[in-house]
């Protein structure tokens, strides 16, 4: 269980004993767990909108669960998702796009791109009862934290050593992803996991491509970028799968 520990504490704020600063070898051995740490912030996520809903209305509930995910994971895939934006939306030539990338302020791309993300998943989510409301929950944290396996096999930019940490090689990428499919599946069932499934690919292809054209490769900020936006876009093919 040393390589889900690892993931989990990678990924999470969840103490279990693992040392914030990881060998990449070690790391990389754990990716294939990485899609099932994203069934337990999604599972956590359903538990508190369960809750939130005995005593308050559904707008409030999605919020609380929302702001449930951002902390157990540190906010890790919404700073990515600020620091590519930022990096994307900047008119510059890629090294000058690549200085914006590395630097933690965020400016005003990254900010809105954050915003229209919370914004997007609640209003996807506070419309589904608690069982849609869990599906979409689980499958969007699993395929979210999947996109990592794929974008990982492609070029780093520049001297991206965060993006480094995480090489998950083809065959762990193959292994997460069968079980990410198969979590996929037992959350959502196989219409919507179908859908879901197609979209997550579609997207990480998607922002695997924008990277490579605009930025020269991926990096931890790419990665947690697309995991981002992997995870809202799930939440709306669960959601319209019903």
């Amino acid at each position: 269980m040393r390589g889900l520990a690892v993931a989990l504490g990678f990924l999470t704020r969840v103490p279990v004993g693992v040392r914030p600063a990881l060998p990449a070898a070690e790391l990389s051995r754990a990716s294939p767990w990485f899609p099932l740490v994203g069934a337990l912030v999604g599972g956590l996520m359903s538990t508190v909108h369960g809750l939130a809903g005995l005593a308050l209305p559904a707008g409030p509930a999605t919020v609380l669960a929302l702001l449930a995910a951002v902390l157990v994971t540190g906010g890790l895939h919404e700073d990515g998702l600020a620091d590519a934006a930022d990096a994307l939306g900047a008119h510059v030539d890629r090294a000058r796009r690549l200085e914006i990338l590395h630097d933690a302020r965020v400016g005003a791309h990254g900010a809105l791109a954050v915003a229209f993300a919370l914004l997007l998943g609640y209003s996807v989510l506070a419309g589904l009862d608690g069982e849609r409301f869990a599906r979409a929950a689980v499958a969007g944290h699993v395929l979210g934290r999947w996109s990592t396996l794929p974008l990982s096999l492609l070029p780093r930019c520049g001297a991206a050593r965060a993006g480094t940490l995480v090489e998950a090689g083809a065959r762990r990428a193959l292994a997460g992803s069968v079980l990410a499919a198969a979590l996929t599946l037992a959350a959502s069932g196989p219409v919507a996991c179908a859908t879901a499934l197609g979209v997550a690919v579609a997207v990480t292809a998607g922002g695997g491509a924008v990277a490579v054209r605009t930025l020269g490769g991926t990096n931890g900020d790419v990665f947690g970028a697309v995991n981002k936006v992997v995870e809202v876009a799930v939440y709306a093919a669960v959601a319209a799968a019903g």
